[in-house]
């Protein structure tokens, strides 16, 4: 994000002040772009009961992290991984099509349906109505936008703990 001449890597960080070779200043700068840039304004579109536009950022969160974490070329392959190792929930089969997961059918709805059309294909939702994360009815497929969030926040510090103690 660049303010005036300034770049920043995230809110609190610009990227003329970062040194590569100190791990914790890397760490303590991704964990603010990624808190700084997604999951805080996630929380307050949340909390504003924006839950479309919370799911929008939930899905560009999931695509970040899964590029980082997974690094796959395949955005299909890395997102579908990436689910169903930190959301539990996701790592299950599609029971309208049980030939792929609920991670790859949230890959095909949500993530392209809104990268790429700026929609939920299949007449897909994002609602704060349900108590779980992935509520069917009937064929359609129904993301809480809420819980969907605090699952990534959970997947993120569970990633962070395990690079901070990471002593390669």
């Amino acid at each position: 994000m660049r303010i005036g001449d300034i770049l920043y890597f995230s809110p609190n960080y610009k990227f003329s002040v970062l040194n590569w070779d100190d791990k914790k200043i890397l760490i303590d700068a991704f964990k603010d772009r990624v808190k700084g840039f997604y999951l805080k304004p996630a929380e307050k579109l949340n909390n504003d009961k924006n839950g479309f536009a919370a799911g929008v950022l939930c899905v560009t969160t999931i695509d970040f992290l899964a590029r980082i974490t997974i690094g796959s070329d395949n955005p299909g392959e890395r997102i579908e991984r990436w689910l169903r190792k930190y959301i539990t929930e996701f790592n299950q089969m599609d029971l309208n099509n049980r030939s792929r997961t609920r991670a790859r059918r949230f890959y095909e709805e949500f993530r392209n349906g809104l990268v790429h059309e700026g929609r939920i294909k299949n007449c897909g939702q994002f609602s704060d109505n349900f108590s779980e994360l992935i509520h069917m009815e009937d064929t359609i497929m129904v993301i809480n936008p809420v819980l969907l969030l605090e699952a990534i926040k959970t997947s993120f510090e569970t990633y962070m703990d395990n690079v901070e103690n990471d002593t390669s």
